[in-house]
Order: C-alpha cells, then sequence, then structure tokens
C-alpha cells in the first residue's frame, strides 16, 4: 500500500469481487469500458468521484468510495511525487510554472544541493543524483515538447555561490529545440502564475499534475482541476516575455554577474 489511492483501488476490487460483478459490469454502471475500470483498480488511473459515488450508492457502501477519493486528492505524501515523476518519464508534454525556485529539472547540481540542505532532507547527495538523473527526460530521443513559465523572482534568489553556473544552465536548456522557456519579468507585477509551483506532464494516455507545497506537494488527477492548472499556466503565459527576449535577458544578467567579484578564500 503505498498511498491512498492504493488503498482505493484495492478496495474498489474487493468490492466488485463480492458482489460477483465484472469489470465489463462495473464500467457500464459508472459510464466506462472495462480497460478503465481494470486501469482503476491497477492503480493506473483514478476514478472520478461521480462514478464512486454510483458504486457507492449501487452497494450501498455509506460513502466509502467518496471518502476514499477525497483524502487520497487532499493528502499529501513522498509517493505521489514518485508516481508523477513516472508520468513525467512518459511524457509526450510537459509544462512547469515556476514562482520561487528554480524546476527541479533545470537545476544544477550546486542549485539542487542548496536547495535540499535548506529542506532539511537527509541523504543531500542522494537527492541531488536523483534529480539529475531526472533531467534526462529533456534531452534523451524522443524527449517531450517542454514549456516553462519562470518568475524573474525565482532568478533574484540564487544562491550567489552558484548563480552564474545557474544562469548559464537556463541559457543551455532555452536553446533546446524541444524547450521554450520564457520568463515573467518583475514589471509584470501579481499575475496568475505566482499561485504556486505546479507541473502539467501529457502522456499518450492521459494528463496528470503535481503541485508543489512546503508539504511534499500533491499529484492531481481530476479533470476540474487539471482545467485550473491549464488556464493558470497559459494566463500566466500571457505576461511572460517571449522566447527570444527570454534568452536575451539571461545572456544580460550572464555578463551582469560575471563581473561580480570572486569571494577569496582565507587559508
Amino acid at each position: 500500500m503505498a498511498d491512498l489511492w492504493s488503498l482505493l483501488a484495492r478496495t474498489l476490487r474487493i468490492h466488485r469481487k463480492q458482489h460477483r460483478m465484472s469489470q465489463a459490469e462495473v464500467g457500464r454502471l459508472v459510464a466506462a469500458d472495462h480497460k478503465t475500470v481494470s486501469n482503476w483498480e491497477a492503480n493506473r488511473n483514478h476514478p472520478p468521484v461521480d462514478a464512486l459515488r454510483t458504486l457507492d450508492a449501487t452497494w450501498g457502501t455509506g460513502g466509502l468510495f467518496e471518502a476514499l477519493h477525497h483524502f487520497a486528492s487532499t493528502t499529501q505524501a513522498p509517493a505521489q511525487f514518485l508516481a508523477f515523476a513516472e508520468y513525467e518519464s512518459l511524457a509526450t508534454v510537459l509544462r512547469i510554472n515556476g514562482v520561487a525556485f528554480i524546476p527541479g529539472l533545470l537545476q544544477t547540481p550546486a542549485y539542487a544541493e542548496t536547495a535540499f540542505t535548506l529542506e532539511g532532507l537527509p541523504d543531500v547527495e542522494g537527492q541531488v543524483a536523483q534529480r539529475m538523473a531526472r533531467q534526462a527526460v529533456i534531452t534523451r530521443d524522443g524527449a517531450p515538447y517542454v514549456s516553462v513559465v519562470l518568475t524573474e523572482n525565482a532568478l533574484l534568489v540564487i544562491p550567489s555561490s552558484a548563480r552564474l553556473e545557474q544562469l548559464t544552465r537556463l541559457t543551455e536548456v532555452a536553446d533546446l529545440p524541444n524547450v521554450t522557456l520564457r520568463l515573467v519579468p518583475l514589471s509584470a507585477g501579481p499575475h496568475p502564475g505566482l499561485v504556486g509551483a505546479f507541473y502539467l506532464a501529457t502522456t499518450p494516455e492521459r494528463e496528470v499534475g503535481f503541485v508543489e507545497t512546503p508539504a511534499r506537494g500533491r499529484l492531481v488527477t481530476e479533470t476540474d482541476d487539471l482545467r485550473r492548472l491549464t488556464v493558470a499556466f497559459d494566463r500566466a503565459s500571457g505576461h511572460a516575455l517571449s522566447a527570444a527576449a527570454t534568452r536575451e535577458r539571461l545572456r544580460e544578467m550572464i555578463e551582469e554577474h560575471s563581473n561580480d567579484p570572486v569571494e577569496e578564500v582565507q587559508p
């Protein structure tokens, strides 16, 4: 049992068998095909709450499935990010909204080390290695199209020791043919992208999201929630510089910081 979604999937299968119903028969109850029900029971996809309410009413469970869905949707757990990382590895399109920090797929090892250290996570070296391995998704054969909207705020808080390397990394990523990186300047003021950092991954089978929070984050699978994230991403994009102007701004910042005095290490 990795998480509550796993529990919901297992409970659904148990109740179906107790009621001596096939997956096709359950599918007819909730306007889905047998393959969809099979995916729910294998925890590959998550059932919509309306379908679960129908099953609660049909099987007289007292709202058990709706309750499991509620808690699975709102509980924050490390396993949820691991699940999203699997979708990320299969994605054909990735959309990333970055606010206060550089998104993980764009970080340098030094930046990632600082971020994990600030979070107080154990095995920082191992965490950095995992994050660097994830970044292969944007340069592998058949890499997804990646669209990133990043606020200028995130660039201003890069630690001085990692600033030049991190800005250089961003320009390298922005030059990749499958990546569109757009910067929202400070002059844009308040905009929808400031609501929080999140990811959207489109795979051949479905779309999922991941919302970052100080308490690990949450996997997003509900249609309405995904729509809200998509709208927030598009509205934030409307405040961003063009991709060309973003690359120029990054190069300007690199020039500015390449003249920063080098801190001398005292013997």
